[in-house]
């Protein structure tokens, strides 16, 4: 996403963080926004912005956040054959036997939970996941 950080010309220092341009700028060129006296001098002296530039930067999207998961959409993070593996590797260790038994308790699923966070994991350290197979699940990724 692009915004705009606002600087002072004089001395090249930023004002406050990267945002969208002031709706009064809306519709300028970055030409003209990066020095707003220069493109407009009265303009530019009535809405605080004498001396200063506006300049395009590049921001990273945030990570979409995922909410509590239904615990179908959950199961459906894995690929079936890991669900499978998953099932028998629970017949004969405790662990993976355990963090089942509370999965299939639950209605709901939150990612954030410190069970979760702990347990997917721990199927990835037992063999049952792909390495970096546990941090694709814990941010929602379907497969």
């Amino acid at each position: 996403m692009i915004l705009y950080q606002r600087k002072t010309l004089a001395t090249d220092t930023d004002i406050g963080d990267p945002g969208p341009v002031p709706a009064a700028l809306l519709g300028w060129d970055d030409a003209s926004l990066a020095d707003v006296s220069a493109a407009a001098h009265e303009a530019a002296e009535q809405l605080g912005f004498a001396g200063e530039g506006f300049f395009p930067v590049e921001i990273e999207d945030p990570a979409p956040e995922v909410g509590p998961l239904q615990k179908i959409d959950f199961l459906r993070l894995f690929t079936q054959t890991e669900r499978i593996n998953i099932r028998n590797a629970a017949k004969v260790n405790d662990q993976i036997a355990d963090y089942q038994e509370m999965l299939n308790n639950s209605t709901v699923v939150d990612l954030s939970d410190p069970d979760i966070l702990e347990g997917v994991p721990l199927l990835e350290a037992a063999g049952l996941l792909a390495a970096g197979r546990a941090a694709q699940i814990l941010a929602g990724e379907v497969p």
